[in-house]
C-alpha cells in the first residue's frame, strides 16, 4: 500500500529473482558503513553477555553500551509471549556460539513452556529511507539486526563485535501466579564451555490473555503467499508450497490475524511488488462473451488458511483496481487477455454483476457469505461509489471495506474502513460504526515514514502502533504486507519504490523480525487494556481507570519527538499495566 504506482517501464528493471538458499545458510551482510569504534581499544577479555535494552538498534561494530546485567525480573500475564534481549559483547572474538533456554523453575519444580526459544538475531541490509518513493542509487546502507534467527542456529563472534539475542518466553495459560526462573546459557561449541550465562525472573499474573485467534485486536497483515512459492520454486498451491508457509502462517495466527487476503483478479495494485498477486478465481471468456468462474484456487487457500484459525473475514481484492483491467482467459484459445473495464462502465457492470451473482452463490454454499468483503484500496470517491452502486444492485447483502481516505459518504456504508495514520474519524462517527458492528481500522505504510514497520524504524514503533490504535478509538491495526519478498530477503531488505523493510515482517524458514515480536507486544499490551478497563468498571475502580487513561493520553495525542520517542511512551505504559494488574 503506498501513494506511488510503479509504471510497467520501471518495472522492467527488477532483477530476476535470486534463487532460494538451503534452510539455515545464507552469508549475512558486511556493515561498510562509519561508526564510533574508538571505545572498543579500552576493552579487552573474553566474550561477555549480558541484558540489553530491546529499544536500541546495536549496531555490529560500534563501541559497546557499558552494560553487565546478569540477572532480570519482568511481569508477565498467563498465556503472554514475552520477548526480551540480550547483548553479547566480544572483544577478542571466540568459536561458534550455541543458545539455549531452561525451563521454567519454582522452586524444585520445573514446567515446559512450548514455543520459548532464545535466537541470534541477525543483521540485514537497510538505509535511512523512510517514506515511498525511488531513492538514488548512492544512498548510503548500513546493516540493523531485524532477522531473528532459528533457534538451533550458531554464530562466530569476530573481534571487537556485538551480537545481539531474542528471547522469547510463551507462559503457559495454566501456570499458576507467582515467580518462576529461567536461564539463558551461551555456549562454544567446540571447547563446551561456557560464554555467559543470565538469570530471568517472571512474576505471573493472576490475569489470562486469550489465544491469538481469540483476541478482540482486529490485525489484517495482507498476506502473498506467491512470495513462498517463487521464494522455494514450487508449484503455486502444491502441497508442497503450502506445507512450506506453515510456519509463516502459524506466526501469523499468533499475533492474532483475522482477515485472509483473497485476490480475485491479477494483480489489484498494478505490479509494483516484486512478486505478483495471480488471481485466486480464474476468470473464463466463453465463445458467446459470457463469463464463468474457477473457485478451485479460492477454496484451497481458504479452507488452508482455516485450518490455521485465520478465518474471521475474506478481504476479496478487488472491484477497483490501481488500473481499470481485469485479467481473464480466452475459453476457445486458452490464452490470457485483459479487459479495460473503468468502474461506471457498461463492460464493467456487465463483469462484476455476472461476478459477483455467482461469487454469492458459491459463497453461500460453502457458508462464507457473511464473512466475506469486497475490499479496496486507496480508491477515489467516484470510483467507490460506483463499485458500491454495481455490487449493492447485485447482491445487496454484500459486505465491502476501504482501506483509503476519509469519505463522509462512506462511513455509513463500509462494512470495515480503514484510515492512514493520521487521518482521524470524528469520535461520534467511531461510535455509530461499532454500535453497528462495523470495522474501523487505522493503517501505516511507507506514506507514514515514523512512527512505522521498517527495517530502520525504531524498535518500540512496532509496540506502539497497535497501542495508538487502540487508543485512538479503532478496532485494529492494517499493514499492507506481511511476506511480500524482495529478491534476497536474508539479506536486503530494500525495495526499490518502498521504505527498507515495508514489504515484509518474516524472513524466510519461519524467522521471525524484531518488528513483528513487537507489534506482538504491541497488540498484547492492547488486549490487557480492554480487559483491565472491563474489570476495573466491574469493580468500580475509578482510580485504576483514571490511571489508565493518563497512560494513553500521551499515545493518543501523537505527540513524539527526540525527548520523548515511542519507546517512552511504550515504558510507561507498560508501567502502568504492570501496577493495575497487581490490584
Amino acid at each position: 500500500m503506498t501513494r506511488f504506482l510503479l509504471s510497467l517501464a520501471l518495472m522492467t528493471s527488477i532483477g530476476a529473482a535470486a534463487a532460494a538458499p538451503a534452510s539455515g545458510t545464507y552469508s549475512e551482510p558486511a556493515d561498510t558503513s562509519t561508526v564510533d569504534t574508538s571505545g572498543w581499544a579500552s576493552l579487552s577479555g573474553p566474550t561477555r553477555l549480558s541484558w540489553a535494552s530491546k529499544n536500541i538498534h546495536y549496531r555490529q561494530r560500534a563501541t559497546p553500551p557499558q552494560i553487565a546485567c546478569s540477572d532480570t525480573t519482568v511481569n508477565a500475564w498467563r498465556g503472554e509471549r514475552l520477548g526480551l534481549e540480550a547483548l553479547l559483547i566480544s572483544p577478542e572474538g571466540c568459536g561458534p556460539l550455541r543458545l539455549s533456554l531452561s525451563d521454567l523453575r519454582q522452586g524444585n519444580r520445573t514446567y515446559r513452556a512450548p514455543g520459548s526459544q532464545a535466537s541470534f538475531m541477525r543483521y540485514v541490509t537497510s538505509t535511512s529511507w523512510n517514506a515511498c518513493g525511488y531513492p538514488p542509487d548512492t544512498l548510503p546502507t548500513f546493516t540493523v539486526a531485524d532477522m531473528i534467527d532459528l533457534p538451533d542456529a550458531t554464530v562466530a563472534m569476530q573481534p571487537a563485535t556485538v551480537r545481539p539475542i531474542w528471547l522469547t518466553v510463551e507462559v503457559p495459560d495454566n501456570l499458576r501466579p507467582g515467580a518462576y526462573t529461567m536461564t539463558l546459557t551461551a555456549t562454544d561449541t567446540k571447547s563446551g564451555k561456557e560464554a555467559g550465562r543470565l538469570d530471568l525472573t517472571i512474576n505471573v499474573s493472576k490475569h489470562s490473555l486469550p489465544a491469538g485467534p481469540d483476541q478482540a485486536f482486529y490485525l489484517d497483515l495482507w498476506q502473498q503467499p506467491y512470495s513462498v512459492s517463487r521464494y522455494y520454486g514450487v508449484k503455486p498451491w502444491s502441497d508442497e508450497h503450502l506445507k512450506l508457509m506453515d510456519p509463516y502462517m502459524e506466526k501469523l495466527a499468533r499475533a492474532g490475524q483475522k482477515a485472509v487476503s483473497v485476490i480475485l483478479f491479477y494483480e489489484p495494485w498494478g505490479e509494483q511488488s516484486n512478486d505478483k498477486f495471480e488471481p485466486m478465481v480464474e476468470t473464463y471468456r466463453r465463445p458467446d462473451s459470457t463469463w464463468r468462474f474457477d473457485y478451485t484456487t479460492f477454496d484451497r487457500w481458504v479452507d488452508y488458511m482455516d485450518s490455521h484459525g485465520i478465518n474471521a473475514n475474506l478481504e476479496c481484492f478487488t472491484m477497483v483496481p490501481w488500473q481499470p483491467t481485469y485479467r481473464y482467459r480466452d475459453e476457445a484459445t486458452g490464452e490470457l487477455r485483459t479487459l479495460e473495464a473503468r468502474p461506471g462502465s457498461e463492460s464493467y457492470n456487465d463483469l462484476w454483476s455476472t461476478f459477483l451473482t455467482d461469487f454469492a452463490s458459491h459463497l453461500r454454499k460453502r457458508g462464507l457469505f457473511d464473512k466475506t468483503m469486497i475490499a479496496m484500496d486507496e480508491r477515489g470517491l467516484t470510483d467507490m461509489l460506483a463499485a458500491y452502486r454495481i455490487a449493492k444492485t447485485t447482491v445487496p447483502d454484500l459486505k465491502m471495506s476501504l482501506a483509503g481516505s476519509y469519505h463522509p459518504e462512506l462511513v455509513d456504508s463500509l462494512d470495515c474502513y480503514t484510515l492512514i495514520k493520521g487521518d482521524f474519524f470524528p469520535d461520534d462517527v467511531i461510535k455509530r460504526r461499532r454500535d453497528k458492528d462495523r470495522l474501523t481500522l487505522m493503517y501505516t505504510c511507507c506514506a507514514t515514514p515514523a512512527p512505522s514497520q521498517f527495517s530502520n524504524s525504531a524498535p518500540a514503533d512496532g509496540a506502539y502502533l497497535p497501542v495508538y490504535a487502540t487508543a485512538t478509538g479503532h478496532d485494529g491495526y492494517l499493514h499492507w504486507s506481511y511476506m511480500n519478498w524482495t529478491d534476497n530477503p536474508l539479506e536486503d531488505t530494500r525495495f526499490h519504490m518502498f521504505a527498507p523493510g515495508d514489504t515484509y515482517f518474516i524472513y524466510p524458514d519461519g524467522r521471525s523480525s524484531l518488528r513483528y515480536e513487537r507489534m506482538v507486544e504491541g497488540i498484547q499490551m492492547s488486549e490487557k487494556i480492554r480487559l483491565l478497563r472491563e474489570d476495573m468498571r466491574r469493580r468500580c475502580d475509578i482510580d485504576g481507570l483514571q490511571s489508565l487513561e493518563n497512560a494513553l493520553i500521551p499515545i493518543r495525542s501523537g505527540a513524539l519527538n527526540e525527548w520523548y520517542p515511542t519507546s517512552t511512551v511504550v515504558d510507561h505504559l507498560q508501567q502502568t499495566i504492570d501496577e493495575l494488574s497487581r490490584r
